[in-house]
C-alpha cells in the first residue's frame, strides 16, 4: 500500500470526522522520532480513526510534505492532514524533543 493516499486535504478530514468517531493529533513530527511515533500509538483507540495534523514549526529541518509521507507510514495512522504556514504545535514537551535530538545530532558533528 502506498502510504500517501493518507494524506488528505482538511475538508475531507471535517467530513470524515461528521460521519465517525475521529481522534485528531497535532504536532510538528520534525523530524519524526521514536518518541513521537510512541506518543502517537498511544492515540489509537478501537473504534476511532485517528487524523494527524502535521504543522510547520518556526523553522523546519524536513518539508512538510517528507513529514507527512513520514507520519502516513505509521500502522495505526489513518488519515494525514498537512498544515501550511506556522503551526499550533509548539507544546513545550514537542519543542523538549526536537531541542534534545538537535543537540544531539550536534554533539555527534564535533565529536
Amino acid at each position: 500500500m502506498d502510504t500517501r493516499t493518507k494524506i488528505i486535504g482538511f475538508e475531507e478530514a471535517v467530513a470524515i470526522a461528521q460521519k465517525q468517531p475521529v481522534r485528531w493529533v497535532t504536532g510538528h513530527f520534525d523530524p519524526l522520532l521514536v518518541e513521537h511515533a510512541r506518543r502517537v500509538r498511544e492515540f489509537i483507540a478501537v473504534g476511532q480513526t485517528l487524523i494527524v495534523v502535521v504543522t510547520n514549526p518556526e523553522h523546519p529541518l524536513l518539508p512538510l510534505q517528507a513529514r507527512a509521507e513520514l507520519v502516513a507510514a505509521l500502522a495505526g495512522v489513518d488519515y494525514v492532514v498537512m498544515k501550511e504556514g506556522p503551526g499550533a504545535a509548539d507544546e513545550p514537551e514537542d519543542r523538549q524533543i526536537a531541542s534534545d535530538f538537535i543537540q544531539q545530532v550536534l554533539e555527534r558533528h564535533r565529536a
